[in-house]
């Protein structure tokens, strides 16, 4: 972090040329390139426990980048977005309990909270606004309550114990693997909604969102 708040300082200090635009331009890429670097020192310069709460910051980041399209992009109120977060991650958990293999059952997971979403969607087609916050909350309260109380499949309020996830023959059993795995997640996620939104599907969720 002290190598990024140098970098940017120093470009701060860079003399503003002719073309305001590319001195604009310049200064956005050495940001980005000074907190990519600051990114991947991350594991080497944190304590553990402060390198865990930045794994878990992208882990959150990547159900954000899902409700920025949904709130952001699309216009649509929502407020049990966690429950969706909760349904692929309980999915992705039980799996990989059973011996399935990590990619696969990540497959899987993210197929379940799509197929989830469309059961809640469907319904909603004929809510809006306010009206549609309401019926997710609801949406969101059911399902932490299947999730109490299935303690069969869920543990319940105790949870579950997970395997370390494994690629291949690889276990990525340490924080610092693990850290680079939920990094490279939450930079892929980040992408494909930036791609979805260039394509013409993304261009209709943002024609939804200006025509209400």
């Amino acid at each position: 972090w002290i190598l990024a708040a140098v970098m940017w300082v120093a470009v701060l200090r860079l003399p503003a040329p002719a073309n305001q635009y590319a001195w604009f331009a310049a200064k956005g890429m050495q940001l980005v390139g000074s907190f990519g670097l600051a990114v991947l020192a991350a594991p080497w310069v944190l304590p553990e426990y402060w390198l865990a709460q930045l794994t878990f910051i992208y882990i959150y980041a990547t159900v954000g980048v899902g409700l920025m399209l949904l709130a952001g992009f699309t216009g649509q109120f929502s407020i049990g977005h966690a429950a969706f977060l909760g349904v692929g991650a309980y999915t992705e958990a039980a799996l990989v309990g059973l011996g399935v293999p990590f990619p696969i059952a990540l497959a899987c997971a993210m197929g379940m909270s799509a197929a989830v979403g469309v059961l809640v969607g469907l319904p909603a087609l004929r809510v809006k606004g306010l009206y549609l916050g309401i019926s997710t909350m609801a949406f969101g309260f059911i399902v932490a309550e299947v999730f109490a109380r299935w303690e069969s499949v869920t543990g319940g309020n105790s949870g579950m114990h997970v395997k370390a996830p494994a690629i291949g023959g690889w276990a990525l059993d340490s924080g610092v693997e693990f850290y680079f795995l939920c990094l490279v997640l939450a930079v892929g996620s980040t992408l494909a909604i930036l791609n979805l939104l260039r394509s013409p599907t993304g261009r209709a969720f943002v024609a939804i969102r200006d025509s209400e």
